[in-house]
């Protein structure tokens, strides 16, 4: 029998009986991995069904052996246990309590296994039949990390209830002496961390209060109104008088049904407010425009009437207007706001201007400064795209724009609110096809006559196709090989045998291969016609022998792939080729998983591990990433060679690779040259291929190889590593040390 299975069978039995015994299961909303393999096992699976294992339970006495308890501990009073965690970041603890006259504490202690005190908190509002929460600054990285509990009572008197549930995302066991225990993983707990190290001080505040700036532009604030509740119309207000920059007007144009906001407004007695009241509702865009006109600043600043600034908000703006007056479209990071307005969630750290993940959806969303001037030029708010306005106004303004800037702060916090798409898109469908009739009036309006959009899997989120021309352009696929049969038949094998465009040759770079095998399958090769066997005589050199067959290559696309490859998706090279062949883009990269279906390559980050490393790497194929990165076409700062596509002519124009980079990054470095030349690099979760991963050269183990990887690694750092301080195509808020988008609770240098 399984633990699991002795597990019910035990607390079944329990059910009811009156225990000095506790146990207790984690409630896991935060491991990945635990939730990937339920998602695809639909069951628990051996390594993650351990219970005793991985919670580690132990009775009452068992705690007072292994952990001091507090003095004045009364058994008939409290209950202990010991878990160990499924996941990280211990942040919520709901206790069942039984409270019958209203009166009484409780008091909650976590220690370590030293005995020292985590947190402790004492709850005055003791709930009867029901959950008394203690919610607290989370405990980071407590996966598998013994932590003891102590509940006490003031009140004498107890029952026992054992309850044993199958959870949508897996088992909870409630149980207890005189409580019911639910620990939850706060998902949020980084960000936390992040508010706590990040969010301006009061005498950063002050200081900005005081800063008086060269440039001084006034920035007018525009707010549409529809019979706003009143409680959000004074948040936002507040808000916005709570700003730090102090030259600015509020626009607030307001197209109500109904009476009284007109009241609330001229309650606030700033002149610096300005309301007008229309005739009629004119919708979305009608009473945006009507802002607008009421405008006198020199900038625009767009925000929805439920939502709230950070008082740095306006001073962050200015801020990089100083720095540089010729931006003219400003973006900010942004994250959630619960509908009472008490907790902040889910952060949007975003990337700077990605051209394609704008085309993916509208990833700038709502708080934007936008110089007046250029406004006037591109036009107002249109409304034959309601639902999707601000989509189809940013993506005519960042055409036009000087230069688009993104600050990496959260100034703006999106309210969760019914009917809001912050809450479901759901609740309003009909946005889902104004945003695609502004990307293809976008593409009309570009010329770009071959571009097709497709909706989504995702609400709200989109697929551009492109046309390849006719006759299909021939693709050079270059694979560098030593003596590797099997792996290079495999990878042979299912591009000839997969994929369905027509028009490609493959040159295999043999480079010093002994074993007459190997030799026998390329006279094989030879036979057919779209196959050629170059040969490079000279110790392995990764940057070289690709310059040297790339020199050869008779293709208009350069394909450069390893050997250890196997073709997934039949159309992987239309769906490189479609983006290698726009002029604005100068590579593009392939999704790449492991055998086990986890990611190898979402994308090159800069400065993870110092160099870089790939994104979402050892996600589960079947997860989305972080914002959906792993379905969406988008915009990166590199990408690995193992399956590269580029313009011949592209390669030419930037040398090549630099032969110094022996065999570590060379790619990296061959995407930075190409960056500093003004294209952008594409990555396409479109383009599917498994990567078994460095089976010819082995992997950086050996002393020599490690000898002769860091100094690889410095030469890159001495080339770029002051030219890019930070990933543009990342975030600053993000971690380095890790490959999963998850935040760095430090406080943030922010390097310019």
């Amino acid at each position: 029998m399984s633990k699991l299975a002795n597990l019910r069978k035990v607390t079944k039995k329990l059910k009811g009986q009156k225990l000095k015994r506790m146990t207790a299961i984690i409630r896991d909303y935060g491991l990945s991995e635990f939730l990937r393999k339920v998602k695809q096992k639909m069951q628990f699976g051996d390594a993650i069904t351990d219970i005793y294992q991985h919670v580690g339970l132990i009775t009452n006495e068992s705690f007072i052996k292994d952990a001091q308890n507090p003095a004045g501990y009364h058994p008939e009073k409290s209950v202990s246990f010991m878990t160990r965690p499924l996941s990280h970041n211990i942040g919520r603890v709901d206790i069942l309590t039984q409270n019958p006259d209203g009166n009484g504490t409780l008091t909650m202690t976590i220690k370590n296994a030293k005995g020292e005190i985590l947190r402790e908190m004492t709850a005055t509002d003791v709930k009867h039949n029901g959950y008394t929460v203690f919610t607290f600054l989370p405990i980071l990285k407590a996966i598998q990390v013994p932590h003891y509990f102590t509940f006490i009572s003031d009140r004498e008197g107890c029952g026992v209830l054992v309850n044993h549930k199958k959870k949508r995302h897996g088992f909870s066991v409630e149980c207890g002496g005189c409580v019911a225990c639910k620990i939850y993983m706060q998902k949020d707990a980084q960000y936390l961390y992040w508010m706590k190290n990040n969010d301006p001080t009061p005498e950063k505040l002050q200081a900005q209060r005081t800063h008086v700036f060269a440039f001084s532009p006034k920035i007018s604030v525009l707010v549409p109104l529809y019979n706003t509740p009143e409680r959000y119309l004074r948040d936002m207000i507040e808000s916005v008088i709570a700003q730090t920059y102090t030259n600015w007007e509020l626009c607030l144009a307001d197209g109500s049904t109904q009476d009284g906001l007109e009241e609330i407004i001229s309650s606030y007695r700033d002149e610096r407010i300005v309301y007008k009241r229309l005739e009629k509702n004119e919708g979305i865009s009608g009473n945006s425009n009507e802002a607008i006109k009421m405008a006198t600043g020199e900038y625009i600043a767009l925000l929805d009437h439920d939502d709230l600034l950070m008082p740095q908000a306006l001073y962050a703006n200015v801020e990089l207007l100083n720095k540089d007056r010729d931006y003219e479209f400003i973006y900010s990071d942004e994250d959630k706001l619960t509908e009472d307005g008490e907790r902040r969630f889910d952060p949007f750290f975003k990337p700077d201007f990605s051209p394609d993940m704008l085309l993916a959806f509208n990833y700038i969303t709502h708080f934007v400064v936008i110089k007046k001037s250029l406004l006037d030029e591109v036009g107002y708010f249109r409304k034959e795209f309601n639902g999707a306005q601000d989509y189809d106004l940013f993506l005519r303004l960042t055409e036009k724009a000087k230069k688009v800037g993104h600050i990496s702060d959260i100034l703006y916090h999106w309210r969760l609110s019914l009917g809001s798409t912050a809450y479901s898109s759901d609740a309003k469908s009909y946005t889902i096809e104004a945003g695609r009739s502004a990307l293809e009036a976008a593409f009309l309006r570009r010329g770009l006559l071959g571009a097709h959009v497709a909706n989504h899997t995702l609400d709200n989120y989109y697929i551009t196709s492109y046309d390849i021309p006719q006759p299909h352009p021939l693709i050079s696929i270059i694979i560098p090989n030593k003596d590797e049969k099997k792996t290079l038949k495999k990878c042979i094998d299912s591009i000839l045998r997969k994929s369905t465009y027509d028009n490609f040759e493959i040159i295999i770079v043999e480079n010093n291969s002994t074993g007459k095998e190997i030799f026998s399958y390329y006279e094989t090769l030879k036979k057919n016609p779209k196959i050629r066997i170059v040969e490079w005589k000279h110790p392995f050199n990764y940057a070289a022998l690709n310059n040297y067959a790339a020199a050869q290559a008779k293709g208009e696309l350069l394909l450069f792939m390893n050997n250890d490859m196997s073709v997934i998706s039949g159309d992987w090279m239309e769906q490189m080729a479609m983006h290698a062949l726009r002029p604005e883009i100068g590579q593009v990269g392939a999704k790449l998983y492991y055998p086990d279906d986890t990611i190898q390559h979402g994308g090159v980050v800069l400065k993870i591990g110092r160099v870089a490393g790939h994104s979402h790497k050892h996600l589960s194929r079947y997860e989305v990433g972080s914002f959906a990165r792993m379905i969406l076409t988008h915009n990166v700062s590199a990408v690995t060679a193992a399956c590269m596509m580029m313009r011949a002519a592209v390669f030419r124009e930037v040398g090549g690779f630099d032969e110094q980079f022996v065999v570590a990054f060379n790619d990296v470095d061959l995407s930075l040259k190409v960056r500093d030349q003004g294209y952008y690099i594409v990555w396409t979760p479109f383009a599917e291929l498994y990567h078994y991963e460095s089976k010819t050269r082995g992997y950086e183990e050996t002393p020599e190889k490690i000898k002769r990887f860091e100094g690889e690694q410095e030469k890159w750092l001495a080339k770029w590593d002051k030219k890019y301080p930070y990933d543009p195509f990342y975030n600053r808020n993000l971690t380095n040390e890790l490959e999963d988008y998850s935040i760095n609770v430090e406080k943030i240098k922010h390097v310019d």
